[in-house]
């Protein structure tokens, strides 16, 4: 009978996500992976199959890790003040010399090569999840009359979500970080 070796799952995943967000896809070697997880490479692959296997039970785990943030556009607060709210969160946090700069989810959508066709799926996804997310927010903005009824509520949407993926690009190069928060001030405030 084999042994049984005992591991914190959500401690090893959130390390290999910090590697993945770090590295991206391409650059990280299941030999980083088992040694940052602290794991050995039959655990690796039984608790989580291969590199691809793991990369999208990351990506999962990368979503509810962000959910917390994206709480803040239903905050109970006026539609516009609740988008500054996450904005400024997502800029602090791209910013912030404690995680990662960008994000996993932008960094892979540029950094991957020739991958399983069901990760750019769930790539697609995260993307497709937020922009409704913040056409929710414009239209319930519009129905309280927070935000202009001139406003094209899918228009806006996407204009967000280029806007929040765009921050993350340029933290990643340590683009102006007051620009941002300026720019997400007047994006907000012509609403």
């Amino acid at each position: 009978m084999g042994r049984n070796i005992s591991f914190n799952k959500e401690h090893a995943l959130n390390k290999a996500m910090y590697l993945f967000w770090e590295k991206g896809y391409d650059a990280t070697y299941i030999s980083e992976l088992i040694e940052t997880m602290g794991i050995s490479r039959s655990t690796l692959y039984d608790s989580f199959g291969d590199k691809d296997a793991l990369f999208k039970i990351v990506l999962e785990h990368y979503k509810n890790y962000r959910y917390r943030k994206r709480n803040l556009l239903f905050s109970g607060i006026n539609a516009k003040e609740s988008l500054k709210s996450f904005f400024y969160k997502h800029i602090e946090e791209c910013y912030s010399d404690d995680i990662p700069k960008s994000c996993i989810i932008t960094n892979s959508s540029l950094l991957i090569g020739h991958i399983d066709p069901s990760i750019e799926e769930i790539l697609l996804e995260y993307f497709n999840e937020l922009e409704k997310v913040f056409k929710q927010v414009i239209d319930e903005g519009q129905r309280k009359g927070e935000i202009s009824q001139e406003a094209d509520p899918e228009l806006v949407a996407y204009s967000l979500l280029s806007l929040n993926h765009s921050i993350s690009l340029m933290s990643r190069y340590k683009k102006e970080e007051n620009l941002a928060y300026k720019l997400v001030d007047k994006t907000i405030g012509d609403l």
